[in-house]
């Protein structure tokens, strides 16, 4: 989630008593609300390291107790209860990995054991529903101090109520899309129905065959929207092109992140080249992804190569 919904949750924690435990105890539940983002900062060493490290070991089952750990070892010198402290700084810190598991980028619990990725699916990265619910019971609490506790349980419950309406929703557009999954015309490899950020009744649906990928809307019955080859070319590609292009450290680390990988192939007069991008975040209006791409000469020695959240894509091959 974005970071602005994880501190309005570590404020609404710190409202409901921990407060009152003692110094720092609302620093505590911000901070460790927020502290699992830490990974973040590989992004200073570019967008694939960012891509194989964000929501890595900080957000895992196993270091988040470890990061509160540290975290109250350095609170203790303001707080000076250990104890409350740790148990600020795991219930606050608890609470991210779980409201990241709800979106479409992805959770992976159990790192360093198991990469895979888990993904909930029912809300959007940035979901203006929750901080508003969540920014009204911190505002009613300001305004009202003898009801803050009362205004942060009712933002809360609000927040749990509209989860629970998204998961819903959630399950109808999965059952409107079964009937033509299992109709489908060609071979079915994977499939998920993703969150609209201001639509709560509309979802965005891809679906993955070996030969293609498609996207649906569903607010109702499923209409096609887009259409697309998972390998697009102007040449006859092969393996070898294919092998040297993903073996391209920008490349590799997308293809290690890609939920719906696509890849595009286009013939240059110095050789070749080729974009994978991640059919999730593609945007139409744009022609933008987030994407690697490679340029190879024409003995298929990488050249350059490139990756970005907002990478413009050629035009199609």
């Amino acid at each position: 989630m974005f970071n602005s919904t994880h501190t309005f949750i570590g404020f609404a924690i710190a409202r409901l008593g921990p407060e009152k435990w003692g110094r720092g105890a609302t620093a505590t539940a911000v901070i460790a609300s927020n502290l699992p983002d830490i990974d973040s900062v590989a992004g200073f060493w570019g967008t694939a390291v960012y891509l194989d490290h964000h929501r890595g070991i900080t957000h895992s089952l196993i270091g988040v107790p470890i990061l509160a750990l540290l975290l109250s070892a350095v609170m203790y010198f303001f707080s000076g209860n250990f104890g409350r402290t740790f148990a600020v700084a795991l219930i606050a810190m608890a609470t991210h990995p779980l409201l990241d598991y709800l979106n479409t980028y992805g959770w992976r619990p159990f790192l360093p054991f198991d990469d895979t990725w888990y993904y909930g699916d029912l809300v959007f990265i940035l979901d203006p529903y929750l901080d508003v619910s969540l920014f009204l019971g911190l505002i009613a609490g300001s305004l009202w101090p003898h009801r803050r506790r009362l205004a942060t349980v009712s933002s809360l419950l609000l927040v749990l109520t509209y989860i629970g309406v998204r998961y819903e929703l959630h399950e109808r557009a999965i059952s409107r899309m079964q009937p033509l999954v299992a109709g489908f015309p060609q071979n079915v490899e994977k499939w998920a129905v993703l969150p609209n950020v201001w639509s709560l009744r509309t979802w965005n649906v891809i679906i993955q065959s070996k030969t293609g990928m498609f996207r649906f809307d569903v607010d109702g019955p499923p209409r096609q929207r887009i259409e697309t080859p998972v390998v697009r070319s102007d040449v006859d590609v092969s393996s070898d092109l294919l092998a040297r292009a993903t073996a391209a450290p920008s490349t590799a680390a997308l293809l290690r992140f890609a939920r719906f990988p696509v890849a595009r192939v286009r013939r240059l007069p110095s050789g070749y080249r080729v974009t994978w991008f991640d059919f999730r975040f593609y945007r139409e209006s744009t022609d933008t992804a987030l994407a690697a791409e490679v340029t190879l000469d024409k003995s298929l020695q990488v050249v350059e190569e490139d990756i970005s959240f907002a990478l413009k894509l050629d035009d199609d091959p």
